[in-house]
């Protein structure tokens, strides 16, 4: 205690100085404890963020120009013009595979796969819907089915409810010229039950059946061209003597067998690489109701799980762990599932055969939340679409794929990491690409980045302020106290002072001060980093949910923020850091003084 008050008495002879001196180290310990603090905030708050957070992009082809078409409306006895993409050649995915371009997931063009399930319920007992149809038909009189005309059912080939009646309506409806039909003639047709004509009338007519598909194909090849095919191409045919014997005439009862085993009689399956790069789960319009979605150990080993509706699993009281069969047997790469297909043949006019025939188990049962996607029909979830890993998947599609892909937003997407968006980007610039829509969703993660920047920065120039005001404060006034006073020195050795007793002297009430000036400094820059910290990441609130370039989020997501919690331990080891620093200087300008002879010093020869 004696050492420590001589000491004290020592800087007190200079007050202006030991003040000075007392401040100056407590703002470098102060800025040291803000810079600290804003440093480990911002380490924390990328930590944070990055298991909140996802960066996905769609990626859609642009059509090459827009056509104007025209559909022929009876109703209204005139042409209706609509405008019409079109896109040119199918760009294939491998454009998106280049160097530098580090994918978290992807890139992926997801197919939908119809699988044939007649064991399972589909459709609820007393759920209605859409009733196609192909009959045998005859009209009760010479016609043209410009509007309804009367016909008899002769042969019901194929229709999902029962249909009783023995006459019904139709209509070719969007025909600009329909052709004459004759009473003493049959006609095989491919109906759906549409609207009543002139259902927007003040007196409309009866319910009518209209055209719904044909004879057609689709089918493609990997690359996206379409197989040359000579299907006709017709939704009505006139049924003369040998007609199922001819090529028309299989043709059209390898519809009917298509029919029969893809109208509610099939799922749709789509596989993916991974279930966030699916619009619907990836903005949390899809939850899971019971058991898990897929892990990584389930994409890597190709693991044969399965993710099935709610509904779908109520109708036919499967639960998880349940086993599923699904023989995969069409491929469409264009539409999403919920849109459906149009191609319903091979191009040899066959039904597509299964190409993989495989169970999977339920691993977990998802919901939908009511609304679903707010961003179009291809981006919801079809009616009891089932979700598998693609890589649980073991044989190819490439001879099944019933509509060609051309790259759309519901249908191509990939991962990348958190905040790489702008490096991305300039890459793909490079490739020379511009054929396609690039779509970031990150469902606000930038927005805070770009706080966490300006956090970032301010973090280390406090720190490098404060590192080099320490640093030169303690060796200017340990200079000052030390080195400047070594004739006080010699005088205390003189005078019997042991090396040791001097050192302490000088030693104590240097560290006194800077203790105490980084005590005040550290608590100090604590408050100040916890203020910084919501100066520097103050952002304007806002809705992201239906911001362009934002997917839609959820009331919880909109709510996240920065964690600003200061820590008093980051004080704490820059203070000590600074206690310490200014023990090492102190000690070595005491033992370079004390090196010196008494003497010496107070003859004034050596300064």
């Amino acid at each position: 205690m004696m050492v420590l008050r001589k000491s004290l008495l020592r800087l007190l002879r200079t007050p202006v100085k030991t003040v000075l001196f007392f401040l100056l180290a407590g703002m470098a310990a102060a800025l040291l404890s803000t810079g600290g603090g804003l440093w480990k905030m911002c380490r924390e708050n990328m930590v944070y963020f990055e298991s909140l957070f996802q960066t996905i992009a769609t990626a859609e082809q642009k059509p090459v120009q827009i056509i104007k078409d025209e559909s022929w409306d009876w109703e209204r006895e005139k042409y209706t013009t609509y405008n019409r993409k079109e896109y040119g050649d199918v760009i294939p995915l491998s454009v998106l595979d280049f160097e530098g371009a580090d994918y978290i997931s992807g890139p992926e063009t997801r197919a939908w796969y119809a699988a044939y399930v007649p064991d399972y319920l589909l459709l609820d007992y007393n759920e209605g819907v859409s009733n196609p149809m192909i009959v045998e038909a005859s009209p009760v009189e010479d016609g043209i089915p410009a509007g309804p005309i009367k016909m008899e059912i002769k042969n019901i080939l194929y229709s999902y409810y029962r249909y009783n009646a023995p006459f019904f309506n139709y209509c070719d409806h969007n025909n600009p010229s329909p052709e004459m039909m004759y009473a003493d003639k049959t006609y095989i047709m491919c109906l759906i039950d549409g609207l009543p004509h002139g259902w927007q009338s003040p007196n409309p007519g009866p319910n009518e059946f209209v055209p719904c598909s044909g004879v057609i194909s689709t089918q493609a090849r990997p690359d996206g061209s379409r197989i040359p095919n000579d299907l006709s191409g017709d939704y009505i045919a006139e049924v003369t003597p040998g007609f199922y014997e001819t090529e028309e005439g299989k043709h059209w009862q390898a519809l009917i067998q298509e029919f029969e085993i893809g109208y509610w009689k099939s799922v749709p399956v789509t596989a993916t690489e991974n279930t966030d790069l699916i619009p619907m789960f990836y903005d949390g319009n899809i939850f899971m109701e019971q058991g898990r979605g897929f892990t990584e150990e389930d994409y890597r080993e190709g693991k044969k799980v399965c993710l099935i509706s709610r509904k779908f699993a109520r109708r036919n009281e499967f639960e998880v762990g349940d086993i599923l069969h699904l023989p995969l047997r069409s491929a469409n790469y264009t539409k999403s599932a919920y849109i459906s297909g149009e191609g319903y043949l091979t191009a040899k006019g066959d039904v597509y055969p299964v190409f993989e025939d495989g169970y999977w188990e339920i691993c977990g049962i998802y919901d939908v939340l009511p609304g679903g996607s707010t961003k179009g029909h291809g981006y919801r979830m079809a009616y009891n679409e089932i979700i598998i890993p693609k890589s649980s998947m073991e044989n190819s599609d490439s001879e099944n794929i019933a509509e060609p892909g051309y790259m759309r937003g519901y249908t191509t997407s990939f991962e990348i990491p958190n905040g790489t968006i702008e490096h991305w980007k300039s890459l793909w610039e490079q490739q020379g690409i511009d054929g396609l829509e690039i779509t970031f969703y990150d469902r606000g993660y930038s927005v805070l980045e770009a706080g966490l920047k300006r956090m970032n920065r301010m973090a280390t120039i406090l720190l490098v302020t404060g590192a080099v005001s320490a640093v030169c404060v303690l060796i200017f006034f340990c200079h000052m106290f030390i080195t400047k006073q070594s004739t006080r020195t010699a005088i205390e050795r003189s005078l019997g002072l042991s090396k040791g007793q001097c050192a302490a002297s000088l030693l104590s009430g240097i560290l006194l001060i800077v203790l105490c000036g980084c005590i005040i400094g550290s608590i100090g820059g604590y408050y100040c980093s916890t203020t910084a910290a919501q100066k520097v990441t103050q952002v304007e609130r806002f809705d992201r949910r239906y911001s362009s370039g934002m997917m839609s989020i959820s009331e919880d997501e909109e709510a996240t923020t920065y964690l600003i919690t200061g820590d008093w331990r980051v004080g704490a080891v820059t203070g000590s850091a600074i206690l310490v620093l200014a023990a090492g200087i102190a000690f070595t300008m005491i033992q370079k003084s004390l090196k010196r002879e008494p003497l010496v010093l107070l003859s004034g020869r050596e300064a």
